[in-house]
């Protein structure tokens, strides 16, 4: 029963992750250690911005396609430049 307990400790690390987010964190700081956790690093950025309401889905879209993202792109797949772009986005918000 181990296996289980440790996959719900992993889906409600997730899920707090997804519910804290807030538009005026230190989102470089959140997504640069986000990155290297194998917990949360596979969560797709789209859904992590969008998850709370707080910006919406087709701005966030939009956005990620000019800076060469997708829907799709995954936490670990930012590179420190992507992490950078993304907090200027969301801090002028």
């Amino acid at each position: 029963m181990t296996l289980i307990r440790d996959i719900e400790a992993i889906k409600a690390l997730r899920n707090e992750f997804l519910n804290d987010f807030v538009i005026n964190s230190d989102l470089t700081n959140i997504l640069t250690e986000a990155s290297g956790n194998n917990f949360l690093n596979s969560i797709r950025i789209h859904k992590y911005l969008t998850s709370t309401a707080l910006i919406g889905k087709v701005k966030t879209a939009r956005f990620l396609e000019s800076i060469e993202l997708t829907e799709k792109t995954t936490i670990k797949q930012l590179s420190e430049a992507n992490i950078n772009k993304i907090a200027v986005f969301v801090s002028e918000l």
